[in-house]
């Protein structure tokens, strides 16, 4: 069932840009500010957002509110990233991709749980600002993904129903949030759950099926026949 496609949607870290050390290492950081030594590598479920974080560091319920030192956690945390990011590499077969929708006049959406200066240092850093209508964080809302609301916020912003929308994902948590929010995603990752829960997914690497995905968004775009 093929389906044209007005807007894209974007994850982030992993997705667009390989970050994820970058904020890995601002955990650690934060933490140790906090009285908290942490063992590396750190064994943390992708596409979190800072809540679900603090909360599974500090032994805090899913549901239990956060104390007062979370603010400042979560600042050292933004200010490490904030230093840092320059080191990033990009993901660049998805920049490029994201370069060729602004070329072919596609509007697009960054969908991410990192905090908004985060969002407009990293896509800065890529070269990527001019190409994005809205930067849609999850510390816009009590809960970002795996919840649907950062999805549908963006969506909004855009004045498109779900249908309309396609994301990218690197995680299962991402995928989550997208398909909650009734919007059909891709999977950016060689891990099975993730690419099981999407519409369909492009191995790290495949060149070939991102040259197929730009064959099928010129036509009818249909995420479910993107290659696997």
């Amino acid at each position: 069932m093929a389906m044209a496609v007005s807007v894209v949607l974007w994850d982030l870290d992993g997705t667009l840009i390989q970050s994820e050390d970058i904020h890995m290492d601002s955990i650690v950081h934060a933490c140790a500010l906090h009285g908290l030594q942490l063992e590396t590598p750190l064994r943390l479920p992708s596409g979190l957002d800072g809540p679900g974080v603090y909360r599974i560091l500090f032994g805090l319920a899913p549901s239990a509110p956060l104390p007062a030192a979370y603010h400042d956690w979560y600042s050292a945390t933004i200010e490490y990233v904030l230093r840092h990011v320059r080191r990033a590499e990009p993901a660049a077969a998805a920049v490029d991709f994201c370069k060729w929708l602004a070329q072919l006049g596609v509007a697009q959406s960054l969908v991410s749980n990192s905090s908004p200066p985060i969002l407009d240092a990293s896509l800065r850093h890529l070269g990527l600002r001019a190409h994005f209508h809205h930067l849609c964080s999850g510390d816009q809302f009590a809960r970002g993904k795996p919840e649907p609301h950062v999805y549908l916020h963006a969506a909004r912003l855009h004045g498109v129903d779900v249908k309309e929308c396609l994301a990218f994902e690197d995680s299962l948590n991402g995928v989550m949030a997208a398909k909650a929010a009734g919007i059909r995603v891709i999977a950016l990752s060689d891990d099975e759950k993730v690419r099981g829960a999407a519409d369909g997914f492009i191995p790290t690497g495949d060149m070939a099926c991102w040259a197929s995905v730009r064959r099928e968004f010129e036509s009818d775009f249909d995420c479910e026949a993107a290659p696997a």
